[in-house]
């Protein structure tokens, strides 16, 4: 029910692919450039986005297709973070400092928002796709809604604020994770300040700190949020139980022994990515050692190690895509090349923009013409019988004298 898909920076061997993550053996590859990190996503379950480390491109492929490119899309500036939206309607790309927001099916560029100040590292939708999170390396958490964004579309004078702005870590934020609750769900983000902070997106409060002896590079819960899993920047893994101790706002992870925390050890350098099945069972880890590593949380042990051929970028677990086992399914979602320049509004393109009060006149302006047709149709009509009419008299009345001239007048002179 569930793949694994991985990329490493150097691309050598492909830029992206898809494991069993029951046996370890590989399903399928996607050739072409390496993927940067945190710049790898699954769009509707039927394309594989990739945005390229070196160059402004995503690069997309139709899930079944296996060798060749679907489509280059252009981008602004070089993505050093991307997402899209669960149900596939908005994607948003980083580069930079400055946040991109297009809609997939028309390619319109929807927003261009720039409250960071230094480049962003990570962007996360939630679960319902009406909210998402950026963190960056200017310590700062936004939390962006996006009815705001698209209200705007049409208000040039009005720009979209941030929903939340968190500025409590004191270092660049490396990584996130939304919970599961749309706009009503917890945030956990990770820092090289050595803390991974729990936060409330309704009340915008800050629930929780967890202290560790290292920078955290990377951070993710379990679906049912009952552990936390951190990668720390020494190559362990903390697994922190959530409910294992009274609640207090801080908590220090000071020694392996610690109660209800479980340190995996195998990874010789920073763990850049944490992904965990539905089912809470696994762990996937991957690090700059250039190794992706399968865990069973319970036990703590290695169940398979994937070796790839430089740092690992992206490692997750996600559903089997039906493509991936079936190279006959073709996309069925429409897909356009993004657009570079800012949609205004003024074109209907992917829009259908109503004004109640021009459409009624519109209308009644048509329904004049369709009576003042018909009006002008009867009138014809009318006139073609009357015509008719007037022949028909004037053949009796030719009748009439033809036959006086030919039969009277005649009869009588002789």
């Amino acid at each position: 029910m569930e793949v694994l898909i991985t990329s490493d920076i150097s691309g050598q061997l492909w830029n992206a692919c898809i494991w069993d993550i029951n046996t370890g053996t590989s399903l399928t590859s996607y050739k072409g450039e390496s993927t940067n990190h945190r710049g790898l996503c699954i769009l509707g379950n039927q394309y594989l986005l990739g945005a390229s480390c070196t160059k402004p491109l995503i690069h997309v492929w139709a899930l079944q297709r296996r060798e060749q490119h679907h489509l280059k899309i252009i981008c602004p500036g070089k993505v050093t973070a991307l997402t899209v939206s669960k149900d596939g309607t908005y994607c948003v790309a980083a580069a930079g400092e400055k946040l991109h927001i297009w809609q997939v099916c028309t390619g319109n560029l929807l927003a261009v928002l720039s409250r960071h100040y230094q480049t962003v590292n990570v962007v996360r939708f939630t679960d319902n796709g009406s909210h998402f999170i950026s963190g960056g390396e200017d310590n700062l958490i936004i939390v962006w809604s996006i009815s705001s964004i698209m209200s705007s579309i049409h208000n040039h004078t009005r720009k979209p604020d941030p929903v939340r702005i968190w500025s409590n870590h004191s270092l660049p934020i490396t990584d996130l994770y939304v919970g599961k609750g749309g706009s009503q769900a917890r945030v956990v983000s990770s820092s090289l300040d050595q803390t991974c902070k729990i936060w409330d997106m309704v009340s915008g409060e800050l629930l929780h700190t967890i202290i560790f002896p290292c920078s955290i590079m990377s951070v993710t819960m379990d679906t049912a949020e009952y552990r936390m899993i951190s990668g720390g920047s020494n190559g362990d893994i903390y697994c922190v139980n959530m409910y294992g101790q009274p609640i207090r706002k801080e908590r220090h992870i000071d020694t392996q022994d610690n109660e209800n925390v479980t340190c995996f050890k195998g990874h010789s350098k920073q763990v850049t990515c944490l992904s965990i099945s539905m089912d809470g069972t696994k762990l996937v880890s991957g690090s700059h050692d250039s190794s992706v590593k399968i865990w069973d949380i319970f036990s703590g042990q290695c169940l398979r190690s994937l070796p790839h051929k430089g740092p690992i970028s992206n490692a997750m677990i996600i559903p089997t895509p039906p493509a991936v086992h079936n190279p006959e399914i073709k996309p069925t979602m429409p897909l356009q090349a993004f657009k570079r320049n800012l949609y205004t509004g003024d074109d209907s393109e992917g829009y259908i923009n109503i004004n109640l009060h021009n459409t009624c006149n519109v209308l009644d302006q048509q329904y004049t013409d369709l009576t003042d047709l018909e009006e002008k149709q009867s009138k014809e009509s009318n006139i073609e019988t009357l015509t008719a009419e007037l022949h028909e008299v004037k053949a009796k009345n030719k009748d009439l004298y033809l036959y006086t001239i030919n039969e009277i007048l005649h009869n009588k002179d002789g």
